[in-house]
C-alpha cells in the first residue's frame, strides 16, 4: 500500500510486481475499495511465472478506501476521475496499460480512454454504469443517508450486490468496513455525478479494444444497460454471464481472472 501525490490529492494505491503480463489499473465501484480486488490478486500471484513484469495496480479513488476526501460533489464526477487515473500514469512513469473498471470505475474507465486513448492499450468493464449514468429517486437518497448512519443497513444493502453472498465471510466483513468508512460527501454525492453523466455522443470515437463483462442476474444495474452500451463502441465485445451478479470479480474470482486474461493478455 502506498500513497502517491497528485496535483491536488493524495491517492491510496495498492502495487503488486510482476504478475501480469503488463500494467494493469483497477477502478473499484462506488462505496468501494481495493478490499474489492483481493481475490484476483490472489489467484494471479498464484499463476505468476518468470518474466512476467505487468503490476497489478489498484488505485482507490476520492473519498474512498486510503484516498483523499473529495472537496465538492464535482470532483466524483467520472470525467473528473479519469483524470486522477490519468495523472497516476504519468506519476507513475507508464507509457502503456490496461484497464479494469467495475461498476462506476467501468464509466470511469471509459472516460478514461475518451481523453487518453494511446495511454491505455485495452479494457475490461465488469457491469459497468452505462452511458447515461444513472438515476436516482429521493427514496435512493433516503437510503444512502440510513447506510451512512447504521453499519447494519450498510450491510445488508452492499450485500444484495453480491449474488449467494456469504455475509460471515471475513472478506466480505472488510467490504462492509470500507462502504461505511468512505467520505460523508461521497454518499450523495456519487448518485448526483452520475445523475448528471453522460458519455453517450463520444463513444463513437472510443476505438480501444473492450470486453464488457455483465452478470445476468445483475440488480443494480440491468444487463440491458451493457448491451447499449457496446451497441455505441466500434470495438467492444459483451459477455453475460449466466448465474451471476453484480460482482463476479467476488462471486467467482476464478471465473473473472480467466475472462480477463483472455482478454486483456490472450492466454487462459
Amino acid at each position: 500500500m502506498a500513497r502517491v501525490e497528485l496535483k491536488d490529492h493524495g491517492m491510496n494505491v495498492d502495487v503488486t510486481p510482476a504478475v501480469l503480463p503488463m500494467d494493469t489499473i483497477f477502478l473499484h465501484g462506488n462505496l468501494a475499495s481495493n478490499t474489492w480486488w483481493r481475490p484476483s490478486l490472489e489467484l494471479w500471484k498464484a499463476q505468476a511465472k518468470p518474466g512476467l513484469e505487468g503490476r497489478m495496480i489498484a488505485a482507490e479513488w476520492r473519498g474512498c478506501g486510503g484516498s483523499d476526501a473529495p472537496k465538492a460533489d464535482a470532483e466524483l464526477h467520472p470525467s473528473f476521475l479519469a483524470d486522477d487515473y490519468i495523472a497516476l500514469c504519468e506519476k507513475m512513469g507508464i507509457k502503456k496499460a490496461c484497464l479494469v473498471g467495475h461498476s462506476t470505475g467501468g464509466i470511469i474507465a471509459l472516460y478514461a480512454m475518451l481523453k487518453a486513448p494511446s495511454l491505455f492499450d485495452r479494457a475490461v468493464l465488469l457491469d459497468p454504469v452505462g452511458a447515461t449514468g444513472a438515476q436516482f429517486g429521493p427514496e435512493m437518497y433516503e437510503a444512502f443517508t440510513q447506510m451512512s448512519n447504521d453499519r447494519a443497513v450498510c450491510e445488508a444493502v452492499m450485500s444484495s450486490t453480491i449474488h449467494g453472498n456469504d455475509a460471515q465471510n471475513p472478506l466480505f466483513q472488510k467490504i462492509v468496513d470500507d462502504a461505511f468508512g468512505i467520505a460523508k460527501i461521497n454518499w450523495h454525492g456519487v448518485p448526483k455525478a452520475l445523475h448528471v453523466t453522460n458519455i453517450t455522443a463520444d463513444l463513437a470515437t472510443i476505438r480501444n479494444s473492450i470486453l464488457i463483462v455483465h452478470g445476468e442476474l445483475d440488480p443494480i444495474i440491468p444487463a440491458d444497460s451493457s448491451k447499449i452500451l457496446a451497441a455505441g463502441l466500434p470495438n467492444a465485445k459483451l459477455d453475460i454471464v449466466k448465474d451471476h451478479g453484480h460482482s463476479l470479480n467476488i462471486e467467482d474470482p476464478a471465473l473473472f481472472v480467466k475472462k480477463v486474461n483472455e482478454f486483456l493478455f490472450q492466454r487462459p
